[in-house]
């Protein structure tokens, strides 16, 4: 009797395993249709509106802020499609293809061949998980690049999805916008249903834009966020500006609510950038987290855009950063043993306290691109002669060069606002 009962037990767990499995691995089925010159995007039979993120990590906090999916640029980790499912997320699963300006010759027929046999299998692999809602072929091989061919790869690619992937639909993601490229992509690459546009600075006008150079199908705003630092303002010395976190976030809540959000004809959707944290010219320059893993009030923003109302735990903002009376846009130069004055506007919110702490790296004067990986440079010591809730008295370092002075405001929750000066020792 009791290996009977043993066994039905056994029985029934297998059947309830075989059924999850079976739920597991329908994948999703996705299409647009397009009415009365409006583009919708469908998931599974339901209208379905894009509120993502490129991401890696914080997927947690992506739900909880109102987002929807998440934007992966290769299938190297497959570990990320079970985590994005495991919080209900979806994923525009990107497919790298390799560039011309790191390399690649597209003019080698033999290379070309083996990278997309590779992708196909890569492709095969990963297609019928239920995480993924489109492919995201390429990112930015129009950056810097001069051999047309890589369009003639980006279609063998999408041909290929079309064949045996036909419930998700193609994308191909370009650096900005440009009539040229739009012509490219309309007229070698016809299996492609949707255009991916990077766009920081160029995304005022990108709706606009997109029409005018004679995009007829939908797009999606797949990097947005702040203006990048190759479209910054840069200084005597030939160091980038960077805008306050407070400035920051005023232009991403504006560039949402007054340019995604208002295209209902032919944007699905948007995949802001960074939910995470990388070199950029400086550390905190795209990314909506601090290298230590703390989230800055970009998170808080995209919740507002996502869920139309604040969080209830909120970071501060640093609005206004001075050297000696003069803010963040200006030329800074001392010389060696100077003491400089350090000031700050910070708006606390709802914060009782909020903590801040100061750090001066080296200058990069990085010129990588496109994402290309940048070394972060190691802080530097300094002394500080006083400091008040307000400033921070400090003596300029004794080793002539470009540095930069770095204030992070945090609350009792780390939550994070981030301020910097570019600065130069003579």
């Amino acid at each position: 009797m009791v290996k009977i009962m043993m066994f039905l037990r056994f029985f029934v767990a297998f059947v309830i395993s075989l059924f999850f499995l079976n739920v597991w691995s329908q994948s999703s089925v996705i299409e647009i249709k397009k009415s009365n010159n409006k583009f919708q995007f469908y998931k599974n039979g339901k209208p379905y509106y894009i509120k993502g993120a490129g991401a890696k990590s914080n997927f947690k906090t992506i739900v909880e802020s109102g987002g929807n999916s998440i934007r992966l640029w290769s299938t190297n980790k497959s570990s990320l499609l079970d985590s994005a499912q495991k919080y209900g997320l979806s994923v525009c699963q990107g497919i790298w293809i390799a560039q011309q300006r790191n390399g690649f010759d597209y003019n080698d027929d033999y290379n070309v061949k083996g990278q997309i046999e590779l992708i196909k299998k890569e492709i095969l692999r990963v297609k019928d998980h239920p995480s993924i809602i489109l492919w995201g072929i390429g990112n930015e091989v129009d950056l810097k690049y001069s051999n047309f061919k890589v369009w003639e790869t980006i279609e063998e690619i999408a041909k290929f999805i079309k064949k045996v992937d036909p419930n998700h639909p193609t994308m191909t993601v370009i650096a900005g916008l440009d009539p040229a490229k739009v012509f490219m992509i309309k007229k070698y690459c016809p299996s492609i249903d949707i255009l991916g546009i990077n766009v920081y600075g160029a995304i005022e006008n990108a709706p606009t834009n997109i029409r005018r150079f004679g995009w007829e199908k939908p797009y999606i705003v797949t990097e947005w966020g702040v203006n990048g630092p190759f479209e910054a303002k840069i200084n005597n010395w030939g160091a980038k500006i960077e805008p306050t976190n407070g400035f920051k976030a005023k232009q991403r809540l504006r560039r949402y609510q007054e340019i995604i959000e208002k295209d209902t004809d032919m944007c699905l959707g948007s995949y802001c950038f960074l939910w995470g944290q990388k070199q950029e010219s400086t550390s905190t320059w795209h990314g909506m987290y601090l290298s230590n893993g703390n989230p800055t009030e970009a998170v808080d923003i995209m919740h507002y855009c996502w869920k139309g109302y604040w969080p209830e735990k909120r970071a501060p903002s640093i609005q206004e950063i001075f050297l000696n009376g003069k803010n963040w846009k200006a030329n800074h130069e001392f010389n060696d043993k100077d003491v400089i004055e350090l000031s700050y506007v910070i708006d606390k919110y709802n914060n009782e306290e909020v903590y801040l702490n100061f750090e001066i790296y080296p200058e990069t004067f990085s010129t990588q691109q496109g994402g290309d990986f940048q070394k972060s440079p190691d802080k530097i010591d300094f002394k500080i002669i006083n400091k008040s809730t307000n400033r921070l008295v400090l003596e300029a370092p004794r080793k002539n060069g470009a540095y930069r002075i770095f204030v992070f405001a945090k609350n009792d929750y780390d939550q994070y606002s981030v301020a910097n000066i570019p600065f130069k020792v003579r």
